[in-house]
């Protein structure tokens, strides 16, 4: 249940509505401000709640489907969420739009990973102009007029090499580096992420390409350190029942892409967005990709959404295809299905990543360009020819 509270309610009574509706020893309250509005979520038996009678509330909002927060008639799920540190006032040499070009390596040496001067805490390092870390790429919106875009390997291995895409995607006009720390596989005998061990080498990468970064988290306990480096913390669908991740991922300020596990109904992937709504984080992402037995790629889920969430919807041409050479088609489908945004696996070097599984999804740095600009022509033709509702 949720109970909405009046506009200017003060803290001190938000808790007090908070206790008294929690008062059966079965039930627990708490208070959380979200899109400029303040709610006690409430969590028990609803038959073992009592509404307060308290000038401070304004509505009570039944919630018989496991989630309200999420929905596009709620007003609190946000159509945008900006991934990256957040741009200054007045022109920046760099837009959230428009990627600045960066140096790649060349010749056979790989990158050195050598930091810059740090900024403030969280925050890449930068120079304020073209400098060795090149204009730092500020927070981009995703569900804005532009596709959004992130690539990078499934899993950080080499440092130098994952410096090295970092540098290769930026140079393409990637919105953001993806580079997993903690990988849930479906093998004990796989590559598993570098875990904690991997943060500084991960801050290392976000500093020196100046480029924000999306990693994934499984397990509650390491939310904290990942969001002190990590731009934005992607839940794997293996992880979207994982319920105590989810509560923390809504405790904490940073972005959370969640991806929704392949036998999922949409019901059970908004439950698990509101989760982590419901702790005071609406910076969620929706990550469409596999559904069904035997899993196919889901493009319907993303209109599906569309009637259901105001949350913007990425997709992941990668996993759901499972080979490079359809995640091209899969990134157009998606994009005339109208997904905000695109989640693609590259490496420069995938024959050198020690599963062959992940090497057989990357796509070529060199081509995603112009892959995304297909996309954004696709995705402007579809809309141009879509039929009002």
């Amino acid at each position: 249940m949720l109970i909405e509270l009046r506009p200017g309610t003060s803290r001190e009574a938000a808790e007090e509505v908070a206790a008294r509706a929690a008062e059966h020893e079965d039930v627990t309250a708490w208070p959380v401000h979200l899109a400029g509005r303040s709610f006690v979520v409430v969590s028990g038996d609803e038959s073992l709640v009592s509404v307060p009678d308290s000038p401070a509330v304004l509505a009570r909002r039944p919630t018989p489907d496991g989630h309200w927060l999420v929905r596009r008639e709620s007003g609190v799920a946000p159509r945008e969420v900006t991934i990256g540190p957040t741009p200054p006032p007045g022109p920046t040499a760099s837009t959230a739009s428009t990627a600045s070009t960066a140096s790649t390596a060349s010749g056979s040496a790989a990158p050195r990973i050598a930091p810059e001067e740090p900024g403030e805490p969280g925050e890449p390092g930068e120079t304020g102009e073209t400098g060795k870390a090149g204009d730092v790429i500020r927070g981009a919106v995703v569900g804005g007029p532009r596709l959004w875009w992130a690539a990078g390997p499934c899993a950080l291995e080499s440092p130098r090499d994952a410096l090295e895409t970092a540098m290769a995607v930026r140079a393409q006009g990637a919105h953001a580096l993806r580079a997993g720390l903690y990988k849930t596989r479906s093998s004990p005998y796989h590559f598993p992420g570098k875990g904690r061990r991997g943060l500084e080498t991960l801050a290392e990468i976000r500093r020196a390409a100046a480029i924000p970064v999306i990693t994934e988290v499984c397990d509650p306990r390491e939310v904290p350190a990942t969001a002190e480096v990590a731009d934005c913390l992607q839940v794997d669908g293996r992880q979207m029942d994982n319920r105590p991740l989810l509560a923390e991922l809504g405790a904490q300020p940073r972005p959370v892409l969640l991806m929704r596990r392949p036998q999922a109904s949409l019901d059970d992937w908004l439950r698990a967005a509101e989760f982590v709504l419901a702790r005071g984080n609406n910076a969620v992402v929706l990550c469409a990709g596999a559904s069904g037995t035997p899993p196919l790629p889901g493009f319907g889920a993303i209109a599906a959404l569309r009637a259901r969430t105001g949350l913007p919807v990425v997709f992941d041409p990668s996993h759901s295809t499972g080979s490079a050479s359809l995640v091209a088609p899969a990134s157009l489908a998606a994009a005339a299905y109208g997904a905000d945004g695109l989640l693609i696996e590259s490496c420069p070097k995938p024959e050198r990543m020690y599963r062959p599984g992940d090497a057989a999804h990357m796509f070529p740095p060199e081509s995603l360009a112009d892959l995304v600009s297909a996309c954004e022509r696709t995705r402007d033709s579809a809309r141009s020819l879509a039929v009002p509702r």
